[in-house]
């Protein structure tokens, strides 16, 4: 049971993935990636910006209540901060000088002295992720989350913050805000076991035809939602939600799930070459887009098991804990032992 359902979870981190990478290769209209201005690569783009990082914090959320903060708040913030701030330190700090002196991209740094101050780039979700855990520990601590009813209180503050006006880019603050109803959403659906208490099929029958009919009622009528609406807080929840009772696995989105932080951290270093090289040649926008797709999702996964392999990199550039180095009593003999009774008759 517990193989299936991490295989669902992989499923949509891979599948999040694809959404993210290809968000970047499209870019925005004027500033970034393709800057497609219409077709079906511009509306999708941006049809799914209620369900890319909506989706990418919900599994977050799934994926801490399996292993949830139980004690030792100094442990488990270090282990957080290693785990996405050093990344975003140096990855993130490598990709905006690199941005900074490439032709044909453009620097999203406007004051060097406020780097990462001022989130840098897509690494604002990492730094947001980061203030959810600290807010996460302290609601673990106050046994905010020791009844369903109690984390339903929670979600709906965190849904009253979502849709209110505060607003500070210093921090990512209010990605931070952004992430954090999403994030508990998550949590909750897992550790309170939401889909088995009511049949998961008739929820995502009810709750695709429901964001169908909300997608349909947002295009016609009410073009002009930002992120942070109430009906896009809709509109990312039920999307989350829908996604995970489907149930939907797939073996290949699987493998790319589970590279989804590396991923995250390196793509834009791989999806800028194609998109630079190709565009010089007046290549075909389809494979354009398709090959920066490719070299996005495969780039970070080959770099991934190159750095892992020593200590340095994989510390600094994936936050990962440094390889333990083996015991005295790890080590295997050099000689095999001397079966008993021969050694007897020397």
């Amino acid at each position: 049971m517990r193989s299936n359902r991490e295989l669902s979870i992989n499923t949509l981190r891979g599948l999040a993935c694809l959404l993210l990478v290809a968000y970047h290769v499209v870019g925005s209209e004027a500033t970034n990636g393709l800057r497609i201005s219409d077709g079906i690569y511009r509306n999708l783009n941006d049809v799914l910006m209620y369900l890319r990082m909506p989706l990418f914090t919900f599994l977050s959320g799934v994926v801490y209540a399996y292993r949830p903060f139980r004690e030792g708040v100094a442990n488990f913030m270090q282990k957080k901060a290693r785990r996405l701030l050093l990344p975003m330190l140096t990855v993130g700090t490598a990709f905006a000088l690199l941005q900074a002196i490439t032709p044909g991209t453009n620097s999203s740094i406007s004051n060097w002295l406020l780097l990462h101050i001022q989130p840098v780039a897509h690494f604002w979700f990492i730094e947001s992720l980061f203030l959810v855990f600290v807010l996460i520990v302290v609601l673990e601590k106050l046994n905010a989350f020791s009844s369903s009813g109690r984390w339903a209180a929670v979600f709906i503050g965190s849904a009253a913050l979502y849709v209110s006006p505060l607003y500070s880019q210093y921090f990512s603050f209010s990605g931070f805000l952004y992430l954090l109803p999403y994030f508990l959403l998550g949590m909750g659906v897992q550790r309170y076991d939401a889909f088995k208490k009511i049949n998961s099929g008739l929820i995502a029958v009810a709750m695709c035809a429901t964001l169908a009919v909300l997608f349909f009622i947002y295009h016609q009528w009410v073009p002009s939602f930002g992120k942070r609406a109430l009906p896009s807080l809709l509109l990312g929840v039920l999307a989350c939600l829908c996604l995970l009772s489907i149930g939907f696995k797939s073996t290949l989105l699987a493998k790319i799930g589970v590279f989804s932080y590396s991923i995250y951290l390196f793509h834009v270093f791989f999806t800028a070459v194609p998109r630079i090289v190709f565009g010089k040649f007046g290549i075909d926008l389809d494979v354009v887009f398709f090959t920066s797709l490719v070299a996005g999702i495969m780039g970070p996964i080959v770099l991934e098991l190159v750095l892992a392999r020593f200590n340095l990199t994989r510390v600094l550039l994936l936050g990962k804990a440094p390889h333990r180095k083996p015991k005295v009593s790890d080590k295997p003999a050099l000689l095999p032992l001397m079966p008993l009774r021969q050694a007897n008759a020397r």
